[in-house]
């Protein structure tokens, strides 16, 4: 799926948060807004952990192997989940390939 600049995302794209994007904790979920379009988005427990993990910059593969550690599901399907997340992120412009 193709991000907002072209960019294909699969497995091994190395993302990171975008810079211009305010994000805050809210009752284990996290809220956030693209300051440039004045549009929130909010993201549920798992998001919010996913999110956390984008401190640093990291591929869906290297997400999902270390969340396949902490949560029962297959890995397979873990992946799957992370790179849509992923790749929602990156059409709106809150995660860009680094």
């Amino acid at each position: 799926m193709p991000s907002p600049s072209g960019v294909p995302l699969d497995r091994t794209t190395r993302l990171r948060r975008a810079a211009d994007v305010l994000a805050a904790e809210v009752d284990g979920e996290m809220v956030m807004m693209d300051v440039e379009k004045g549009v929130y988005f909010g993201l549920d427990a798992i998001g919010t952990d996913i999110w956390k993990r984008l401190e640093a910059p990291a591929t869906a593969a290297e997400l999902a192997d270390t969340l396949s550690r902490d949560y029962d599901a297959d890995p397979a399907t873990i992946e799957r989940d992370v790179l849509a997340l992923l790749s929602s992120l990156s059409e709106q412009g809150l995660v860009e390939a680094c």
